[in-house]
């Protein structure tokens, strides 16, 4: 799947993908998210940025292994010049001038998972992720670096009860666009999770990544998160986020809602 990513067109990818799901459905499972997250942050300036970003997610998972694939419609409204990640993050600015808001699809976002621990082995389970961003995304509105990214993850829980600790590791390695100077980067996740009842769970995150170039600095992030399932098929998941470096938002608010099928 990488290599056709990699070397065929990015809508033809992203069909080719949504095609497979679609076909393997009556094998596994599939679902569909989507939410709206907004964010704010002055990321080291004097003006506020303002970014929505809309996410539609296919997920497809069989066996030990899940599919994604995101389409995002993005808006940002900035005196600056801007260039998001393919998490919807600022990793670039340029000098301020007038206030404008760009909008339109972001990049595609691609991964596959695998569940390498899948039953509790001494309390632990453990699943690692290859993403690759498509750059699909209109680069001239700061919506895309226009480059292909990577990120490889690692992902570990621990059952304890109602609590699930869990704890994230992954590296990311962007596309430098010509005369750009991104770097690659490691980050992380820590935090826990815990179990109301049957239908009720919140929790918390602590997410930390390096400097994406030599003249940013690296971001900080807490996040909590409140999850209500209305159906075995069907949940909300309402979440907070403060951050806490000149590279993070101010703070930001989102709601995801996923269907099954």
């Amino acid at each position: 799947m990488k290599s056709q990513l990699l070397h065929g067109s990015a809508h033809y990818s992203l069909a080719s993908l949504l095609a497979l799901c679609c076909g393997m459905a009556g094998a596994g499972e599939l679902s569909l998210i989507t939410g709206l997250d907004t964010s704010i942050g002055k990321y080291g300036g004097t003006d506020s940025t303002v970014v929505r970003y809309l996410p539609v997610t296919i997920k497809y998972e069989q066996e030990r292994s899940t599919f994604k694939a995101t389409l995002p419609y993005v808006s940002i409204t900035s005196s600056s010049n801007v260039i998001i990640d393919q998490d919807g993050n600022i990793i670039s600015s340029g000098a301020a001038g007038a206030r404008v808001t760009q909008s339109g699809p972001g990049d595609v976002v691609a991964s596959w998972a695998y569940s390498l621990i899948d039953q509790p082995q001494h309390g632990w389970l453990m699943d690692t992720t290859l993403k690759v961003k498509l750059p699909t995304g209109d680069k001239s509105k700061g919506l895309s670096t226009g480059e292909y990214d990577y990120s490889v993850l690692a992902d570990f829980y621990f059952l304890a009860g109602k609590w699930m600790p869990f704890l994230t590791l992954g590296y990311r390695m962007p596309g430098n666009p010509p005369g750009g100077s991104l770097q690659n980067t490691w980050m992380g996740s820590l935090g826990a999770g815990y179990k109301f009842s049957q239908t009720d769970s919140a929790g918390f995150m602590l997410d930390a990544r390096q400097a994406s170039s030599a003249s940013s600095v690296g971001s900080r992030e807490l996040t909590g998160y409140w999850v209500h399932k209305f159906t075995p098929e069907t949940k909300l998941q309402l979440y907070a986020v403060k951050g806490f470096s000149d590279a993070s938002a101010d703070y930001g608010l989102g709601a995801m809602v996923t269907h099954k099928y």
